[in-house]
């Protein structure tokens, strides 16, 4: 996976956090973590054509 370095003060990065809203704590929170690992993996099997997201009618079989 790419790595990418960026020089920025940790004043800097909280007060990014601070003004960030409950949803994108939340996002920012599955990223740094095994679950957003996984949910990455998902997004790029998809996007590779390597799986189909099923419709809310083939799940609900409406």
């Amino acid at each position: 996976m790419p790595q990418m370095t960026v020089d920025i003060s940790v004043d800097n990065i909280a007060a990014i956090i601070q003004s960030m809203n409950t949803q994108e704590i939340e996002t920012l929170y599955l990223l740094l973590t095994e679950e957003g690992k996984e949910l990455l993996e998902r997004k790029n099997d998809h996007e590779l054509g390597r799986v189909k997201f099923l419709t809310q009618d083939e799940v609900f079989n409406i």
